[in-house]
């Protein structure tokens, strides 16, 4: 069985419409060089095709269960940030560290809300020990918050995927622990399939310019083990959001 057969029949059994966007064929490199260069052509084709490639991600993101919200500039995002977390009665939420979240000044239109906010960005001033001791705090908060709240690396427009490397300031945890998972991307941020992000990723490993751990989020968590029936909820958050930015 090929990838496109593998991948038809999970669409079918998931009830999902084929995708409207071509099949591509994966391309072996003996050579980084050539890898170098069809990344390039890559970024230049999500910077060219931004727009459509967001409407595309928005309904792939959607049929796989994200609550999709738009937003034409940043300076709406933290209104609409804050009036989810209201929805949810949310009293204390976690944010990452991620870049996006400060230029939308999602911390200063939660806390209009009444809202407590705990940023696990770590101060560059902190001794070691006070680091070990900031993400031991941070693991027991992680669990007890209403919603964790991030950005992101890369939409999957194909699968309606989010990708999030962990990294400084970005815990794995904020998206998987809280029962809520935000998170705020912007148009520029999407690519058209898993080959792309697979280039992508190959070029920046060996490169020297990223690690090997990325979280791969298609919607809220979902299992069918127990008596073939779908349950949310049991290994991640059971609600998503995604604010589309552009």
């Amino acid at each position: 069985m090929n990838r496109q057969d593998f991948i038809a029949n999970i669409r079918s059994a998931l009830g999902r419409a084929k995708p409207t966007l071509p099949e591509s064929t994966p391309v072996r490199y003996s050579d980084l060089s050539d890898a170098v260069s069809d990344a390039e052509d890559v970024r230049t084709e999500i910077d060219l095709r931004s727009r459509e490639l967001l409407d595309q991600a928005a309904e792939a993101l959607q049929t796989a269960g994200w609550n999709v919200h738009r937003a034409a500039t940043l300076e709406d995002v933290g209104d609409t940030v804050a009036t989810i977390c209201k929805n949810i009665e949310a009293s204390s939420v976690l944010r990452s560290g991620h870049e996006i979240l400060d230029d939308a000044h999602v911390d200063d239109a939660l806390k209009a809300s009444g809202i407590e906010v705990q940023n696990m960005s770590l101060k560059p001033e902190l001794s070691e020990s006070e680091r070990e001791e900031a993400r031991l705090q941070h693991r027991r908060e992680v669990f007890k918050t209403d919603a964790g709240i991030t950005g992101g690396d890369y939409i999957i427009a194909e699968t309606g995927t989010l990708v999030i490397h962990p990294q400084k300031g970005v815990s794995r945890l904020t998206s998987l622990a809280p029962p809520v998972h935000i998170a705020v991307m912007q148009r520029g941020q999407v690519l058209p399939s898993l080959d792309e992000l697979f280039l992508l990723e190959h070029v920046d490993l060996l490169s020297g310019n990223r690690h090997g751990s990325m979280n791969l989020i298609s919607g809220p968590s979902r299992t069918g083990d127990i008596e073939a029936k779908i349950v949310h909820g049991i290994h991640g958050p059971i609600q998503t959001h995604i604010m589309l930015v552009g």
